[in-house]
Order: structure tokens, then sequence, then C-alpha cells
């Protein structure tokens, strides 16, 4: 019996890697004679330069620049064998950068990619899961010449008050973007404004008070119809426009290519040639709902289909509508959990505790 094992990670303790070595563990203490094939599969956050480095021997390089509070920091990039740059932007950008998220700025983003530039790679790929930051991408368009202003034409302060001021953008005479392709990788579906959007989703985990979220929603709107009037291009209907702190609106300004970050990871992976070989395919990750559509588990499910390969997932949550993701190869959603236990226990174990799972798993297949 052949299996793939293309896990993701699951957030807060627990990286791709690991998850998938706790599920190889489990398959193989339940059927020795199983060929395992390991793929984990990072989910476009951080953390993502690590699984393909390691999965297609590239090279880890680092560049000073500057994090979300300011502050000098030394970040990575990775550059890959045929030449493409990658950059998590949450190395940079990322909770333990972040200190106050009014002043939390996207600028040090740009400096990296003006450094990674320096080596004329093929293309630079920017995933921007984890990204901690609000400030709709202000940060990195100054970064490459753009100007903000107030009504009076004053300099704006940076991060996220600058998304309550700012009234007018101009060109620099020093506006530049670099020549070299941008790709831009989006992990989640997540519109600039609205219930369902970026601050309304993200904004309480980024430490903004209740109270001041949907006053901060109606000015990433209004800084977003400021930059789609500027540009002259189409940036708001963009489903994915609002992730990494409305990043997304700044990359498709700049006319970067977004691509979903499981779909160009799958890819770059070359991950049909290993489910030919295989029997069924299993996967994790930490949650399955609605909001979930281009998350590991669907995609895996819909690229499948042509394989006829059975797919099974564990999942620790299930919410509204999971029952969808049954239309291709998904065959099989087992719990992560095998008893009733407490949060902290379950956060606690969890390589345990997917180790099981896999063990449960690989009876029921066999």
């Amino acid at each position: 019996m052949n299996v793939l094992i293309a896990p993701t990670r699951f957030l807060p303790n627990v990286g791709s890697q690991a998850v998938a070595d706790a599920l190889e563990r489990g398959i193989r203490q339940c059927c020795e004679e199983t060929r395992t094939m390991v793929r984990p599969i990072p989910g476009g956050g951080r953390g993502t330069i690590d699984i393909v480095v390691r999965a297609l021997s590239g090279r880890i390089r680092r560049a000073v620049t500057r994090n979300a509070s300011g502050r000098s920091v030394e970040a990575r990039w990775a550059l890959l064998p045929d030449g493409t740059a990658m950059i998590d932007a949450g190395e940079i950008l990322g909770e333990t950068e972040l200190s106050d998220i009014s002043r939390a700025s996207s600028w040090g983003l740009g400096p990296m990619i003006s450094d990674v530039a320096r080596f004329h790679p093929y293309q630079i790929v920017v995933s921007l899961g984890d990204v901690m930051t609000h400030d709709g991408g202000i940060g990195l368009l100054e970064y490459f010449g753009l100007t903000f202003a107030d009504e009076r034409g004053e300099d704006i302060p940076r991060g996220l008050r600058a998304l309550e001021r700012v009234h007018h953008i101009a060109k620099s005479p020093n506006w530049r973007i670099p020549s070299i392709p941008l790709i831009v990788l989006y992990p989640r579906l997540l519109a600039v404004s609205g219930k369902n959007g970026v601050t309304f989703r993200d904004g309480s985990l980024k430490g903004l008070p209740t109270y001041q979220l949907a006053a901060v929603d109606r000015q990433m709107w209004h800084y977003a119809t400021l930059l789609e009037d500027f540009f002259a291009t189409s940036l708001l209907q963009h489903p994915a426009a609002g992730e990494g702190g409305g990043l997304g609106l700044a990359f498709l300004a700049m006319g970067a290519q977004y691509k979903e970050a499981t779909d160009f990871l799958l890819d770059i992976f070359h991950l049909e040639q290993y489910c030919q070989q295989a029997d069924w395919v299993l996967t994790a990750q930490r949650t399955l709902d609605e909001s979930q559509m281009i998350s590991l588990a669907p995609t895996l499910s819909r690229r499948l289909l042509p394989f006829s390969t059975p797919l099974v997932a564990i999942v620790e949550r299930l919410g509204e509508q999971y029952m969808q993701y049954y239309r291709h190869s998904l065959k099989g959603i087992y719990p992560l959990i095998d008893k009733p236990r407490r949060a902290r226990d379950v956060e606690r174990m969890r390589v345990h505790l997917l180790q099981q799972a896999a063990y449960r798993v690989a009876a029921w297949m066999r």
C-alpha cells in the first residue's frame, strides 16, 4: 500500500513538517509494510520558504531591512534552483516583530524586495500569510515612491493611522517598481472591507478593539477607492485584495500577478507525480468550514479528481457547510481528537494526537 502524506501546519505550535512526521509515524505503527511519501505543504505564511527549500534544494539568504515597528532586522529569503526568489512577508511583518498595531508599517517589505532584485532572479514570489500589519500597503508603496497626504496636503504618519488621514496620492520622481515579475501568494479569500473583509476577520487578532473595527473598515474601503482611482484599475473586486492587512491592494496596484498559495505550492512540488503512485492520500489541517475554499484539503480534493485517488483529511475543527468538500476526491474527514479534551490539552498534545489519528485512519484504509 502506497500512501502520500501531504498535510499543512496546525497553528500555533506545530509546523507542516512536524505534522507530516507525526502522520507518518502513525501509519507505520499500524502498517509497517506501507510505503509512505511525505510531502508537507506550507500554508502560504511564515515558514513557507523553509519547506520549499527543503523540498527543492534551494538556498536561504539574508538581507537587512526594517520590521513592522521600524527596527532594523536581518530577514531571510530563499533562492530556488530555477532562479525563483521567495519571500515570506510574515518574516518581516509578523507577530513577533509587532509592538503597536497603530504604528506598524509595511515599509520594510520594500527594501527586502529591492535587495532580492539585485540578484536578478527569474521572478520574486511573496507569500502574504501571517502578516500582522494593517496599513493597506501604504508603507510598501511609500518605499517605491508614492506619496500620501491628508486633506491639508501634509504628510501622514506610517501604520494604521495612515488609513484615517490619507486623502491625496501622488507619484514622486523616485517612483520605481522592480522590473522583475512579482507573484503574490494569498492563502485566503479576504476582501478589502465588509463583514467578511480583512478588518472584521483579522482586526481583533491584531489587537484592534472591537469598537474600532467598523471605523477602520470604512477607512480601509476609502483608501482602497483612492488607490483604485489613482491607478485607474480595478482593485476592490479582487477576492483576496485584503490579504496581508491590505497588502494585496498594494501589490495589485504594482501590477503583481496573484495566485492561490496552495495551488502554486502544489505546482512547484509536482505533487501530481506522487499522486499517480499513491493508493490513497492523507492530509491534515486544523479547520475546515465554508471559508476554507482554497485551503489544502479542498484544493487537493479538486486536483486529485483526474487520478481517482481517494483523499482522507484529519481535521481538528469543523465549521458550517463542510459537507460541500465531499464533491470531488475527499472520501473521509477524521477528527483529530479521540475523546472530549480540554483545549489547552489538545494544544499541548497535538503531535501525539495527530499520530494517533493517522493510526486510526490507516487501520480503516487497510
